[in-house]
């Protein structure tokens, strides 16, 4: 009874958001709210839905590519989560991991993306950016929009915040230069198929490239390392504070990893003592012998033990195995550069 009135409420609501987002891009299509430009390249990685797709090992992908080519490139983002200390604003948990993961990449955050951008260009003289979460975030002009679609939730539900999980309407994805489903390794030919169908029904001439999500190892806070093989051994807790928990413990399953119990935090939650103290009563209550989380969930810890056990990431990294040359190729036509 409770959940019905819940919903019904939701349902209520969805309208006038479903209204919002209408009004919002109407004013960008018309011109009556001007997209504003930056003097180098602007490449946005973003989705539809709330909630984790694999956009931060995306981000990951895209900069490592450029830098290969020799490409400075600049990490913008909103910084959702993040805390102001003394008048400045402290990177989020994204952010952080990404600064472990691409120590050779600036990344700035600032609610006003066109202001950062340009602060990006002028201090740090990159040759291209890259917008974390950008695809809704449309004052900032960009020139490649690829938007990332999860295979285990694709479309929200098919319905709109807040009753559902779509951030705007499916046909929103005509907006997109590419469209990568990720996580495919956690559905199978058939599912992947149907999506493919409800993506041609509004963006039938946007190229779709498929990704997975590959373990490469697990880490620790200091930088020590085990391999994915030595899930196997030991008996995991599993824990998270992120957008898709699922997908985690789902990898986690895939591996062969023996998982005695999972612990669940709100995206985003920033852990205090209380919360470790919790993981690690409830792991060893579970008879498990070492803690399991997201790289994401490991810079936020920032221990390699909490109350004895051990505390490691999955590292993980997206592979893109259909459509992966022409979305490099898509991404380094915006510079003079060969891909040999």
């Amino acid at each position: 009874m409770v959940a019905s009135l819940v919903k019904g409420g939701l349902s209520c609501l969805t309208p006038l958001y479903r209204t919002a987002v209408w009004y919002c891009n109407r004013q960008f299509d018309s011109g009556s709210r001007p997209i504003e430009s930056v003097d180098v390249p602007v490449i946005s990685i973003g989705n539809l839905t709330t909630g984790g797709t694999g956009k931060t090992p995306m981000v990951v992908w895209v900069c490592r590519l450029l830098r290969t080519h020799h490409i400075r490139v600049a990490i913008i983002s909103r910084g959702y989560g993040a805390e102001k200390e003394n008048g400045n604003i402290s990177l989020n948990d994204e952010a952080i991991e990404l600064e472990h993961r691409l120590p050779d990449v600036p990344h700035l955050q600032d609610a006003d993306r066109v202001k950062i951008a340009r602060v990006a260009v002028e201090e740090l003289e990159p040759e291209a950016l890259v917008i974390d979460d950008g695809f809704q975030h449309r004052r900032l002009h960009r020139d490649l929009d690829i938007v990332l679609i999860d295979a285990t939730t694709p479309f929200g539900y098919g319905r709109l915040l807040p009753r559902g999980l779509l951030r705007e309407p499916i046909a929103a994805l005509k907006r997109a230069d590419r469209i990568v489903i990720t996580r495919c390794e956690l559905a199978d030919e058939k599912k992947i198929h149907e999506i493919k169908t409800q993506i041609d029904k509004v963006a039938i001439e946007t190229p779709v490239s498929l990704a997975r999500t590959v373990a490469s190892d697990l880490i620790q806070q200091d930088g020590k390392s085990l391999s994915i093989d030595d899930l196997k051994t030991k008996k995991w807790f599993a824990f998270s504070a992120i957008g898709n928990p699922d997908a985690f413990e789902s990898s986690l399953e895939s591996l062969g990893c023996e998982v005695a119990g999972t612990m669940r935090f709100p995206d985003h939650h920033r852990y205090d003592r209380g919360d470790l103290t919790a993981i690690a009563a409830t792991a060893k209550q579970s008879g498990a012998d070492s803690l399991i989380c997201t790289h994401k969930d490991l810079v936020k810890v920032a221990t390699n033990r909490i109350d004895g056990l051990n505390v490691f990431a999955l590292q993980i990294c997206v592979e893109i195995f259909e459509g992966r040359e022409e979305l490099e190729a898509a991404i380094l036509e915006r510079f003079s550069v060969s891909r040999s």
